[in-house]
């Protein structure tokens, strides 16, 4: 079981949302009673496995998609009916007889009403868009069925033939509203959403509003999952013990055995692209990243270009290939230093609050000579080649520094 997670439902009809909820809640009951029989019946022939084990239901009330909010009259577009919101989550929770949390995830409201620019949305009251957003929230949480709100802190456009891209980007983020959203519901969760993409970002804003329950954070993750491996020591620094993994070669070996068990099941011609893209993003923004993630697309690739060329030539015999966890093994390690492979999270942490810390100081560098008018001619290359020596000279004394602490507690240690 990968723990908890959550399955996001987008749809407009309570009918159909009922059925695919019930859908869920069935899977679960088997996928449950299947691990309890093997348990308890550890010699019975195994039965296909049954991998479904939601722990929450998540009604969709954000996506800005043309297709999603435009034809299908779902995902933003509900922003403008909450109490179709309401008979929406009632039918997910009566689907699940009760038994599963139903979420939601929206923004804080929409264009409806007016044309959007961004001088005259700056221009509109801030006010008066909190409140639709805070009556939003009162009528679909009106009947305790949703508790749990997950608010991505700008509006959807609707009016316009926007993208999803360009509602990422476009409208402006107004925080304010999700915190101060926090702090008169006390009895909801809720979460904030949309354009925090670091671990310092997401403790900033807990930090900031107390009242926060949380911090949702997607494409940041996805672009660099390990720079939120030491999430729980940072966001709850009471935890002394970690659990996690001691470096990255640890998460290779581990995903590597998942790799070959979905190998062994699906079709390498449909599946293998999918299951190598987990990991290819994992040394993001460490040298030589791109040359691994360049070899795991091409090794992805192997198995369907070797089906077409079987099919103009029936007879090409295709030599034997080590299992994919050998495979992903093999670029890692060909591509990635030793440094890279099994630094530690701390490590890595550190290192990522350096990357920071210099972005900020060279931020703070160019807005003096923009502003100021001092210094002209400056070399990007030389900035950041001096940043990072900086960097590896620091590292080298703290590691002068520890092993100087380790010596002396020895010598303590023996007398």
């Amino acid at each position: 079981p990968e723990g908890p997670s959550i399955l996001q439902l987008g749809g407009s009809d309570p009918d159909q949302l009922f059925l695919a909820a019930r859908t869920v809640y069935e899977f679960n009951q088997l996928h449950q009673n299947q691990q309890y029989e093997k348990i308890q019946q550890p010699q019975k022939d195994e039965q296909p496995s049954i991998f479904c084990d939601y722990s929450a239901i998540n009604l969709n009330c954000g996506c800005p998609s043309p297709k999603v909010a435009g034809k299908g009259c779902f995902g933003a577009a509900l922003m403008q009916d909450p109490n179709l919101v309401r008979q929406l989550t009632t039918s997910l929770h009566e689907g699940t007889d009760g038994t599963m949390p139903i979420t939601v995830k929206c923004r804080i409201g929409t264009d409806e009403g007016y044309k959007f620019t961004k001088t005259g949305y700056l221009e509109r009251s801030e006010e008066e868009e909190y409140q639709n957003l805070k009556k939003f929230v009162e009528i679909v949480a009106s009947d305790g069925v949703v508790t749990d709100f997950q608010i991505h802190a700008r509006i959807a456009i609707l009016s316009k033939n926007f993208s999803p891209s360009d509602n990422r980007k476009v409208p402006p983020l107004r925080y304010q509203h999700v915190r101060r959203l926090a702090q008169e519901f006390p009895e909801l969760n809720i979460s904030l959403n949309g354009g925090v993409d670091t671990l310092t970002g997401v403790k900033r804003e807990l930090d900031e509003c107390e009242d926060l329950d949380g911090v949702m954070v997607g494409r940041g993750f996805v672009a660099n999952p390990w720079a939120f491996v030491m999430a729980d020591h940072v966001l709850y620094p009471g935890v002394s013990d970690f659990s996690g993994p001691k470096n990255r070669m640890e998460v290779l070996e581990a995903y590597g055995r998942h790799a070959d068990y979905e190998e062994e099941r699906w079709d390498p011609t449909k599946n293998r692209r999918f299951v190598t893209k987990a990991i290819s993003h994992l040394f993001a923004g460490e040298p030589n990243a791109k040359r691994y993630r360049i070899a795991l697309d091409d090794m992805a690739g192997l198995p369907k270009k070797f089906a077409n060329e079987l099919k103009q030539n029936p007879n090409v015999v295709q030599l034997a290939q080590p299992p994919l966890s050998e495979l992903i093994m093999n670029i890692a390690t060909t591509h990635l230093s030793e440094e890279v492979l099994y630094r530690t999270p701390k490590e890595s942490f550190d290192k990522l609050l350096w990357d920071e810390e210099q972005a900020e100081r060279k931020r703070t560098v160019v807005d003096t000579v923009v502003f100021g008018g001092g210094a002209k001619g400056i070399d990007d290359g030389n900035v950041k080649k001096s940043l990072v020596q900086e960097w590896q000279t620091a590292r080298k004394e703290d590691e002068l520094n520890e092993r100087e602490e380790m010596k002396l507690g020895v010598s303590e240690g023996s007398c």
